[in-house]
């Protein structure tokens, strides 16, 4: 299979003159295959498509009874109709901005959750948490807090620690960009698996009609590469189809699994850990683990290259990692 050139927001954001392209205002919002319908927890949704973060960018398409129809342009997509777009679906229109998004982003969340506080001197609490993976502005405040502006202007604080700047991430080695993809992962073992999830749970939740939080494997693979600055697809299929193809993974690298007797269709990813180890989110009602890849895959590492078939499945191996 040819791989494509490598797809970005500027790609996708090109000819959207029309469409308004706007962003969204709630921490997790569900993409929806249909309007008018809530996500399914601990099940396979066939309509839940992904989870949207806050100030992701959407293209809107249009509105219809308090919902919009967008592509989600930060999240490419091939599979839904052979071309490469922005993940197609429905949200509510009260989780996009009346304003877009006027600014570029500069720092990212790493932790799985982060709490925000009105003032500097953290006495009172927001109401704003943010999952890993969320892109915000800020500027440093000391070493010890960021100073964040939200899309409606106003402002928020966090620890410092809890964030990582988007220009420091960029200059990494590509050791410790690989490492710290590893790290993010890890620290999202025994998350929930959720169908379309692409964020860790949060305890605090409680309203029902909230968004659902988990993480599939795709969409854990998504968010450890966002949370260290590197944008890939969000699917395991469009993954594959823009990974650069390896005969053997080193840690941070994917390892891709077909559809069985269909080596052409992509329907599982898990990243490579290193020391003979992977990290997966493994499927409906378990939870992101880590494993052995004999254990796994019923071979060792060594034993395996791109296009051994196990269980009828085949074997691939990518990367994007530098």
């Amino acid at each position: 299979m040819t791989r494509p050139a490598a797809i970005t927001i500027a790609v996708l954001l090109a000819g959207c003159a029309t469409p308004k392209v706007t962003a969204i205002v709630a921490p997790v919002v569900d993409l929806r295959a249909q309007p008018h319908t809530d996500a399914q927890a601990g099940t396979h949704d066939p309509l839940q498509e992904t989870q949207l973060l806050y100030g992701e960018l959407v293209r809107v398409l249009k509105t219809e009874d308090g919902w919009a129809q967008v592509e989600a342009v930060e999240q490419p997509e091939f599979t839904h109709a052979r071309k490469w777009q922005g993940y197609p679906g429905w949200v509510p229109a009260s989780a996009l901005s009346a304003e877009g998004r006027p600014w570029p982003t500069t720092i990212v969340v790493s932790e799985p959750w982060v709490e925000t506080w009105q003032d500097a001197y953290r006495r009172q609490p927001s109401t704003w948490r943010f999952p890993m993976g969320t892109r915000l502005r800020a500027i440093e405040m000391g070493r010890q807090l960021w100073q964040v502006e939200l899309l409606d202007g106003q402002t928020v604080w966090m620890p410092y620690a809890a964030a990582r700047s988007l220009e420091e991430l960029a200059a990494l080695p590509p050791l410790e960009r690989r490492q710290l993809i590893l790290r993010h992962a890890e620290r999202l073992i025994g998350e929930p698996y959720y169908w379309g999830g692409r964020s860790p749970a949060d305890p605090r939740v409680l309203n029902k009609r909230a968004a659902a939080h988990g993480l599939d494997c795709s969409g854990l693979v998504n968010l450890t590469y966002r949370a260290a600055g590197l944008d890939i697809p969000r699917d395991a299929h469009e993954q594959f189809l823009n990974a650069r193809r390896l005969n053997a993974p080193q840690p941070a690298d994917l390892i891709f699994l077909s559809e069985r007797g269909n080596p052409e269709r992509i329907v599982h990813v898990m990243l490579y850990a290193g020391d003979g180890k992977l990290i997966e989110g493994p499927g409906t009602g378990l939870s992101v683990r880590r494993i052995s890849v004999e254990d796994r895959l019923k071979q060792p590492l060594d034993w395996l290259t791109s296009g051994t078939v196990v269980d009828g499945q085949t074997v691939s191996f990518g990367s994007y990692a530098p």
